[in-house]
């Protein structure tokens, strides 16, 4: 990190730095150890890819407009795509850049405190008021505000072009994106190329989220405070920058959905209550915070945020206002109101040739390496004064005839600093509040679906793998006993789905059958949709390997998409359900959000458990089945869909039995896929949790486990419907975006 308070600019007409890319020594030779294997450079691509993918970068987007048809920008999510090939930087190249944009920002805070204020700027002429206040983007419900400072956040684009000078392409002040694509990209890389990294000495980026999290600490007058990342939801462009930011800041990731306004103040809706909040990273435009104010589009901001922010209940980093910045009908001023509000230093020329040609880089393509044009994204952080500068950065990939303010070639680069040595390590803390066990309302009902979907998924596919591998192996089973197999078999379908009932057995078996098994497919298709939905969601709750094992799954579910699943996906997502499962329980720290995690996936296996009983045990407490029959099939595909099967004969070594089945699935707490077992847990965590409905709800249902079993399935059923609706009532029926409350007489 570089911290610099500079007396000049590096960008003044005698002070042009040296050619990053042909002019260093250090430069070239990360360059030719690069290049020396285009073949393994394929291979640190496709790696890249697999890295990404596991953190969710099927949803990276940019967040700038693509060009469409070569004179309109429309807006266009496109896949993001990180070369292997990083831009690399010298460090007296990087510092100067860095001594630019320290001056920046601190020439555009004096720029907005002025612009919000005095006004000086427009009463002599240098700023058209026009050009102000028809820039879409001034807020005159900021002016006369007061924060501790506005610029909390900064990020700047630069370009350098063939002759070698750097220009600023645009500065971002509103909401600036890509410090989480920066961090994640470096993660990525540094797992791909970590020998040539520690080589040339790449100057690292784990210091800078304590910087981070410092300024954002600064931005309030609390000793404590609470801080929470203001997403803008799984629809947003950048939703998974935001995911990644929270993780590494180690905060809330919350929605409008989970903030409301009282008393002027601003709080987190969590199963405990409402929780008070200090300071918001936002990472919305300020025309989503707050729809009472700012005519905004979706449901995405907070009723009262604003309210709020000028009664000093919270503070908003960057604070509302800031991004007027960035309005096109104030760039053609900009440089000269910062002459003169600031020094003569800070005029850093923009881009003026808009055709001009930028330098090139290596970057590799589809056939190989090639060269293009890199728009590199610098940021930096503001603390009391401080200015903190990532040693590093974010760098887009220009395609041919792409204007620098809107890349589309849809590959970004890591951004290393070669030449430099890390600063020494210091030692710093932040008492912030524990928030491990305040989780968000919204958090916690994803977690419970996720988990809920997860398990019915989980014995879906289980129960699909069984019925057709069976098939498969054995066409004459669909023909025997009148096709009493095929209709079995559509019943347990259905019935794991909860779907619609079959109307009846085609004449051809084997036609119904085929019905059966992709009508199956599709539901479990929906299945998994939604729990991925879910997990998407509350993204920063889950590790990085689940977050691998999501994506792998997401993928077998696309095969699923082409028809009816095959045996060996089904396999692949059989394992992935398991470790899913596996790192929950072995990797959530035992807090709230574990519990309802845990409570819905219980709560569902009961379900399902009764469910394919009703079906496949058909009801009865009979005794001893003709092995072979169509009777004992649906018995052992029941007790294999719910994973039993072994367990019941190494148990009773004989024949399937329905009593002993019924026994195994319903009765034995030893077995931890049985309704008992799961009810015994949802007891633990109904006392644990407070919840005395649960509790007597669930103890009523273990009541009733040795009653035959179609009274059991009967008599619990019920119970377990209401266990449901009990969770929804007690953690997450709390009304959306209520109306913000004021004193009596003030609004």
């Amino acid at each position: 990190m570089i911290d610099h308070s500079p007396s000049r600019s590096p960008f003044a007409s005698d002070s042009r730095p040296p050619l990053p890319f042909a002019g260093s020594e250090r430069v070239d030779r990360v360059i030719s150890d690069l290049l020396a294997d285009p073949t393994q450079l394929g291979r640190w691509r496709d790696r890249c890819d697999r890295l990404l993918a596991a953190e969710g970068a099927g949803h990276l987007v940019h967040d700038l407009p693509v060009r469409a048809d070569g004179r309109t920008a429309a807006l266009e999510s496109r896949p993001w795509r990180l070369d292997p090939i990083p831009l690399v930087l010298d460090t007296t190249v990087h510092g100067w850049l860095s001594a630019m944009v320290v001056e920046r920002v601190r020439a555009l805070e004096a720029l907005l405190v002025d612009l919000h204020g005095q006004r000086d700027l427009i009463r002599s002429g240098i700023v058209p008021p026009e050009a102000l206040h028809g820039s879409g983007r001034y807020r005159s419900d900021a002016v006369g505000t007061s924060p501790r400072r506005w610029l909390t956040t900064y990020a700047v684009d630069l370009m350098q072009t063939a002759d070698g000078v750097w220009h600023i392409v645009g500065d971002l002040t509103d909401a600036p994106v890509g410090l989480g694509y920066a961090l994640l990209d470096r993660s990525v890389l540094s797992r791909t190329v970590s020998h040539l990294m520690s080589a040339h000495g790449v100057a690292t980026l784990g210091r800078f989220p304590a910087a981070m999290r410092r300024a954002l600490a600064s931005a309030s007058e609390e000793e404590s405070p609470r801080t929470v990342v203001f997403s803008g939801g799984i629809d947003h462009p950048s939703y998974i920058e935001q995911a990644y930011l929270a993780v590494q800041l180690g905060v809330h990731l919350v929605e409008g959905a989970d903030l409301v306004v009282r008393q002027r103040r601003l709080w987190l809706r969590t199963l405990d209550g409402l929780e008070p909040i200090d300071v918001v990273y936002r990472r919305l435009e300020d025309r989503s915070v707050d729809p009472l104010e700012v005519a905004s589009v979706g449901n995405v901001g907070v009723p009262g945020l604003l309210l709020a922010v000028r009664s000093g209940g919270v503070a908003l980093a960057n604070a509302h206002g800031s991004g007027v910045v960035e309005a096109e009908s104030m760039r053609g001023f900009l440089d000269q109101a910062l002459a003169a509000i600031a020094s003569p230093t800070a005029a850093i020329s923009q881009i003026v040739n808009r055709g001009a040609a930028p330098m090139p880089v290596p970057v590799m393509g589809d056939r190989g390496p090639t060269s293009a044009g890199v728009v590199l994204r610098m940021f930096a952080v503001v603390d009391d004064g401080t200015v903190t500068v990532l040693p590093g950065g974010s760098g887009r990939v220009l395609a041919p005839g792409d204007d620098p303010s809107f890349p589309t070639a849809c590959l970004a680069k890591d951004v290393w600093v070669v030449g430099a040595q890390d600063p020494p390590t210091t030692t710093w803390r932040l008492p912030q509040v524990d928030l491990a066990s305040s989780v968000p309302t919204r958090a916690a009902d994803a977690l419970h679906w996720m988990n809920r979907y997860a398990e019915r998924a989980e014995v879906a596919a289980r129960a699909i793998r069984t019925i057709d591998a069976v098939f498969d192996q054995d066409v004459a089973l669909l023909t025997d006993d009148e096709g009493a197999r095929v209709t079995s078999a559509e019943r347990i379908l259905t019935a794991v789905l909860r779907s619609e009932q079959p109307s009846a057995v085609l004449v051809d078996p084997v036609s119904a059958i085929e019905t059966a098994m992709a009508t199956a497919g599709s539901g479990l298709v929906g299945t998994i949709g939604v729990m991925l939905t879910e997990a998407t969601t509350v993204r920063e709750y889950l590790s990085t390997t689940t977050g691998r094992v999501l994506e792998h799954l997401a993928r077998l579910r696309g095969r699923f998409d082409l028809g009816a699943p095959d045996v060996d996906d089904l396999d692949a997502a059989l394992a992935d359900f398991a470790a899913i499962a596996g790192l929950w329980n072995e990797g959530t720290v035992r807090g709230p959000a574990w519990r309802l995690g845990d409570l819905g996936r219980r709560l569902e296996r009961v379900a399902v458990v009764l469910d394919l009983v009703e079906v496949g045990l058909d009801n009865s407490d009979a005794g001893t089945v003709d092995a072979g029959s169509p009777a004992a099939w649906s018995i052992e595909v029941v007790l294999a869909s719910l994973e039993s099967l072994v367990a019941y004969r190494r148990r009773y070594r004989s024949d399937v039995e329905a009593d002993r089945a019924a026994d195994l699935l319903i009765r034995d707490a030893s077995n931890p896929r049985s309704v008992r077992a799961a009810l015994e847990t949802v007891v633990a965590h109904a006392r644990a949790a407070g919840w005395d409905e649960g509790e007597r709800l669930a103890t009523e249902a273990i009541g009733h486990l040795e009653r035959p079993t179609a009274e059991c399935v009967e008599a619990v059923r019920p119970l377990v419907e209401e266990m449901s609706s009990g969770i929804v009532r007690r953690w997450f029926s709390a009304p959306v975006n209520p109306v913000p409350m004021a004193p009596t007489g003030w609004w």
